[in-house]
């Protein structure tokens, strides 16, 4: 199948469109130039998929609440590493708008094996990737998936998010399964073999994505031993609870009845054990898990008749990230990449900006993190607990569209638990007074906090703050929603 005159026009829109926005206007031309493009033609994902169809090129979606950027990038970086060119939304766009940016990006220009009639080669476009990784928002991932038709997904976990944009976690979630469950039955029926899902065994919510599916199921899971060289009995050296939300899945997915665990609830959610009484809905022996966590290392298991290992040193620090090292690792090993490639890229895997990024300014070590939802918030303060010292903190906070309009959420995360770790906080964006009042809730002294609606002078005074507030570790965690992320890339980089 080849591009006919109407695609080949609008990757030329594309390109001069991207073009006046990076270089003109000099901003983000991602996402805008493809939104015009659908504008024009409705059906210009599903005509340039026909394409990359016809082509043969794999393709991986990587859904879910939390992780999915992390994770994407991880499969994307490290299949580059291994020597293959790859399409992927590197920079989180993942709603259909930044899908369809990402594949019109991957078309190059080329002399076509024609001539016209006077005998000059004409100029073509050849898609420049052999694999396609995209992070794909839970909301569009239905569609998308229709589309796109992938041979992998990858669920990385199903929690609470922005009840405004996508209500009930259950219900977004039945319907990525309906979605999930047509494409593998077109697999079977077009004989294409079959899909692969990779899930995570601990989370009901993504696990249920696996359940009576004719799929290559690939679970990833938590060992005990991964957690006793930082937890015992649930607290940590630094005296920190480790019990945090397990699930939101209070009933069976399945079938509605009550779930159950057959171990101790006050454990953390990366050893949460479900079963469903009723239906037999229950966590999955996990077919790749994290056993140790020592020095610095984490060390992987197989379930084969012969144990096999892998242990690395992750570039990123946090269980949560550890889950995502181990679904990058399944979705690789499906993709026959070896061990070498994969230690090489996860021991020196650099995030985007925004998903636990880090910058050394003036002396001091700034820890930029996306934050959402409530399990993604706890996920962040956890970090805060990694350091013996106080740190100052900015929460850039606000609710457009992008970030979501209902603020109720933030009464779900357990500030009272990590609010003695921090020493100073500065408050921005559209909706300061919302966080500083759950801050004084959850106990913190109100002289302490400080409210500024300018972003820019909130990022002075927070470094103003740690150089007076004579730490002995020189930290500044900035926690934005995600309007306030990209705001604050243009000030980050222009701090000398």
């Amino acid at each position: 199948m080849i591009l006919n005159k109407k695609q080949k026009a609008e990757i030329f829109l594309y390109i001069f469109l991207k073009f006046v926005l990076n270089k003109i206007l000099k901003r983000e031309g991602d996402v805008l130039p493809a939104h015009i493009l659908r504008k024009i033609d409705k059906d210009v994902l599903e005509n340039f998929a026909k394409h990359i169809t016809s082509l043969g090129i794999p393709v991986i979606l990587v859904t879910g609440t939390n992780g999915k950027t992390t994770t994407s990038n991880i499969i994307a970086e490290t299949i580059k590493l291994s020597g293959k060119k790859v399409c992927f939304n590197s920079n989180g766009a993942n709603m259909t708008n930044g899908i369809l940016g990402a594949v019109i990006g991957s078309y190059r220009l080329s002399k076509s094996s024609g001539m016209n009639i006077k005998g000059i080669a004409m100029l073509d476009f050849k898609f420049s990737a052999d694999i396609i990784v995209m992070e794909c928002d839970e909301k569009v991932f239905p569609a998308v998936c229709s589309i796109l038709n992938p041979k992998i997904i990858t669920a990385t976990n199903f929690y609470r998010d922005q009840l405004d944009r996508y209500g009930e976690v259950n219900s977004t979630v039945f319907e990525i399964k309906k979605a999930v469950k047509k494409i593998s039955e077109e697999f079977k029926n077009n004989n294409s073999g079959r899909i692969s899902l990779v899930m995570p065994s601990f989370e009901p919510l993504a696990a249920f994505l696996g359940y009576e599916i004719n799929a290559d199921k690939k679970y990833f899971g938590f060992g005990e031993s991964f957690f006793k060289s930082n937890y015992s009995n649930g607290i940590n050296s630094a005296g920190n609870s480790a019990v945090v939300e397990l699930s939101d899945a209070v009933t069976c997915p399945n079938c509605k009845n009550m779930m159950f665990s057959s171990k101790d609830r006050a454990v953390n959610r990366f050893l949460y054990d479900f079963k469903c009484e009723k239906c037999g809905f229950a966590e999955h022996e996990p077919d790749i898990k994290a056993t140790q966590n020592i020095s610095d290392s984490i060390t992987l298991e197989f379930k084969k008749e012969k144990p096999y290992f892998f242990s690395f040193k992750p570039a990123l620090s946090g269980d949560y990230n550890a889950a995502n090292y181990l679904a990058a690792y399944s979705v690789l090993k499906l993709l026959n990449i070896d061990d070498e490639t994969i230690k090489t890229s996860f021991e020196n895997f650099k995030t985007k900006f925004g998903r636990s990024y880090k910058k050394m300014v003036r002396d001091f070590e700034i820890n930029i993190d996306l934050v959402k939802n409530p399990s993604g918030f706890a996920g962040v303060l956890k970090k805060l607990t990694e350091s013996p010292f106080k740190v100052n903190v900015l929460f850039a906070f606000s609710d457009r569209a992008a970030d979501g309009r209902d603020v109720s959420w933030i009464w779900d995360v357990d500030f009272e638990k990590y609010k003695d770790y921090i020493e100073n906080v500065v408050i921005s964006g559209l909706r300061p007074y919302d966080m500083a009042l759950r801050l004084k809730a959850a106990g913190m002294n109100p002289k302490k906090i400080t409210v500024e609606y300018n972003l820019k002078k909130a990022l002075g005074i927070t470094m103003d703050k740690a150089k007076t507030a004579d730490l002995n570790e020189k930290k500044i965690y900035i926690l934005p929603t995600y309007t306030e992320l990209l705001r604050l890339k243009k000030y980050i980089n222009g701090i000398k």
